[in-house]
This record gives C-alpha cells, sequence and structure tokens, in this order.
C-alpha cells in the first residue's frame, strides 16, 4: 500500500559497520576492469537505503530556487546561478525527465513521486548534498567551485566506489555473491531490461518506484538495477591495480566520474555488485541516478 511504502521511504539511512572485503569480481564474468580483486578496509557510514527519488530532488530545486541558487536555462535545464555545469534537465528540455518547469516552480509527473530521480549530473546530486547537509545544519562536503570533496565534514556526499560497492554486497562475504541477493537472479529481484512490468508498461525511463524489490542484508533496495548511481570518484579503469587499503577514495583527476550497480536499461549480466562504470560527470540520462551517505559522528 502506498501508507507502508511511505513508512519505508521515510527511513533516510541506515549504517553499515566497518570491516573488510574483498573488492572486485569473485563470479569469473567480470570485465578486465573489475581486476585484480583486492583487499579494501572501510569505516563505518551511513548511507540511504533508496536511491534518491523525484520527490527530494524536486523539494531541492524549488528550496534552492528561492534561494536564488539556481536558475533555469534554455527552458529547462538546471545550473548554478552563473554556473557552466548542468545539474539537471526537467521535462522540457528532456522528456524522459519526470521534473517539469512551468517557468515558477518545479512539479513532478503525477505517479512519478517515488520513482528516482534521473536526467541529473554528477554535479546536480554533489549539489544536493550540500543542499540537505545545510537544511540539518551539517557540513557541507563539496566546494562548488572546484567540485572537491572534503571528507573530514560531517555533511552529506557521494560514496566512494569502495563504499558503494561495500553497501552493495550487503555483507555477503562468505561466499561473495554475484548479485546483492544471490548468484542467481530474475524480474522478482530486480529491475533490469525486460525484467517484468517496466519494460511492458513504459514509458520512459522505465524506473519502478524505489524499493519495489527486496533489500540487501544491510537494508539497502536498488543497489542492483533500476537506475545506475554516481559515486564520488574520478574513473580508472586500472584504479584496482594501485588503489590503497584504507578507504580508498579513487584516482586523482581523470575525465569520467564513476557510476555503479546497472540499471532498467542493461542486460542482467550488467547489475553485478562488481560492475564499475563511468561517464562525463556534466552528463544525465534516463538510467542514472544518486544515493547518499555521510559518516557517523
Amino acid at each position: 500500500s502506498e501508507t507502508k511504502r511511505f513508512y519505508r521511504v521515510s527511513v533516510e539511512m541506515v549504517l553499515v559497520p566497518g570491516g573488510e572485503f574483498e573488492m572486485g569480481d569473485h563470479s569469473g564474468f567480470g570485465h578486465p576492469n573489475e581486476y585484480p580483486l583486492h583487499d579494501v578496509y572501510i569505516s563505518p557510514f551511513y548511507i540511504a537505503p533508496f536511491e534518491v527519488r523525484n520527490q527530494k530532488y524536486c523539494d531541492y530545486l524549488n528550496s534552492a530556487l528561492s534561494q536564488n541558487e539556481i536558475e533555469v536555462r534554455d527552458g529547462g535545464d538546471v545550473y548554478a546561478v552563473g554556473g557552466i555545469d548542468i545539474y539537471c534537465q526537467t521535462h522540457e528540455t528532456d522528456p524522459d525527465s519526470r521534473i517539469y518547469w512551468n517557468g515558477s516552480t518545479f512539479t513532478i509527473e503525477s505517479g512519478k513521486e517515488y520513482h528516482p530521480m534521473v536526467e541529473v549530473s554528477w554535479y546536480g546530486s554533489a549539489a544536493y548534498c550540500n543542499w540537505k547537509s545545510e537544511q540539518e545544519g551539517l557540513e557541507p562536503c563539496y566546494y562548488l567551485s572546484t567540485w572537491t570533496c572534503d571528507f573530514s565534514r560531517n555533511g552529506y556526499r557521494l560514496p566512494t566506489e569502495a563504499e558503494w560497492e561495500y553497501a552493495a554486497r550487503g555483507g555477503e562475504h562468505a561466499p561473495y555473491y554475484r548479485y546483492p541477493l544471490g548468484n542467481n537472479m530474475d524480474g522478482s529481484d530486480v529491475n533490469y531490461w525486460e525484467s517484468g512490468d517496466p519494460y511492458e508498461t513504459g514509458p520512459y525511463p522505465w524506473t519502478t518506484p524505489v524499493g519495489s524489490y527486496a533489500p540487501n542484508g544491510y537494508g539497502i533496495y536498488d543497489t542492483s538495477g533500476n537506475v545506475w548511481e554516481w559515486c564520488n570518484d574520478w574513473y580508472d579503469p586500472d584504479y584496482y591495480d594501485y588503489s590503497p587499503y584504507n578507504n580508498p577514495r579513487g584516482p586523482g583527476p581523470e575525465i569520467f566520474r564513476v557510476f555503479r550497480g546497472g540499471s532498467w536499461g542493461v542486460e542482467p549480466g550488467d547489475t553485478r555488485s562488481a560492475v564499475r562504470s563511468g561517464t562525463l560527470p556534466v552528463i544525465g540520462f534516463d538510467g542514472c541516478g544518486f544515493r547518499i551517505l555521510r559518516i557517523p559522528e
């Protein structure tokens, strides 16, 4: 029921205990960028059990607009005031977006309030983290002039790639599963291409409401499929060759930012917990969103 869903998605954050795991592909189906397997230690953190949904992001947009922090250009593209990095697109400039702009207010397509936010860039995801931190009296992690992250601050940020994979695996390390819920899956476990209702009913984007499938062992939903999720790291396909052991934070500045987890638009194999990819941080598309993280105080 909708009441049950509201109760479930009202859970803001879950605690993921720290620990060691072997990062990378254990299934024998991995791409070259998922190797070599390497041990990583992760400190405890809080992570959102759900991908940021349209309603949450729409609230941010209207709040930021009222504070003169963002502006709309070209009839529907959202930027920081005077900025050069696009945050997101609205339905007016990309029909796959479920956020609408009427010239003065942002609204959501009816029935899509609980679907994950898409057509959002890495920049727009980081800016949301800062806004949410400010709303709760926390220290914003991102310097919006340089887009660097201050990991010592107590506010919200995007997960590192290592934190993301550690959380996605749900504590299942003996053995390591191919997917968050096991070594096999079907359309009852995850939203992927041709997995069921999203494919049959359309229209784009074929997302499902957050929390529509079973959670992993940490109580985290949709780390496999539905939408890819932005991570904080820059992307280097060879990063595993030199990644440090303790809380790796990715390589130095590169061209792409990491996104993980697969989406409604990929084949099942690309929703494995080890799958990694990257694209330009300015890109937003109908199969990519994000979730947020913060460290315990």
